[in-house]
């Protein structure tokens, strides 16, 4: 039953990837615009906007690490744009990692590869430390509800 769970996944993510790609194009573009130019608040809400699109997108085919992932994205572009991060140039930096890298480990899973979230921790703790939280802890990936019954 592993098998054919981890086959549909591919297969709904290759429907939405290529969603995925240009919306995490976009936002590598818009944060790049927003270094190279005026630091306009407003590119940082479409960037925040672009990632709440994709972590719902990611939750729908039931890739909550990845989804994970655009989530602290997110909620760094709100801190950026709303000017509640100190180290502006380190913050962009992050995202336009995370916008070039997402789409990478999306093909690596697509292509077969297992979801593996442990590899995601780092990169999740760079964005909250981009953001002056402290690290998140490995638990935090591996959170079983325990309340639910198993299937007959």
């Amino acid at each position: 039953m592993n098998a054919l769970r981890e086959a549909i996944e591919h297969a709904t993510l290759g429907w939405i990837k290529p969603e995925l790609d240009t919306a995490l194009a976009q936002a590598g573009q818009l944060v790049q615009a927003y270094t190279e130019q005026a630091r306009d608040p407003g590119a940082m809400r479409l960037v925040a906007e672009l990632m709440h699109q994709v972590q719902g997108s990611l939750r729908m085919v039931e890739l909550y690490a990845p989804a994970m992932v655009a989530g602290e994205m997110q909620a760094l572009a709100e801190a950026v744009g709303e000017g509640h991060v100190l180290e502006h140039e380190e913050a962009c930096a992050t995202l336009m990692r995370g916008a070039m890298q997402l789409p990478d480990y999306l093909e690596r899973l697509q292509s077969g590869h297992r979801d593996i979230p442990l590899v995601l921790m780092p990169w999740i703790n760079d964005l909250r430390a981009s953001r002056g939280l402290p690290p998140m802890n490995e638990a935090a990936l591996f959170n079983p509800d325990l309340e639910q019954g198993l299937p007959d």
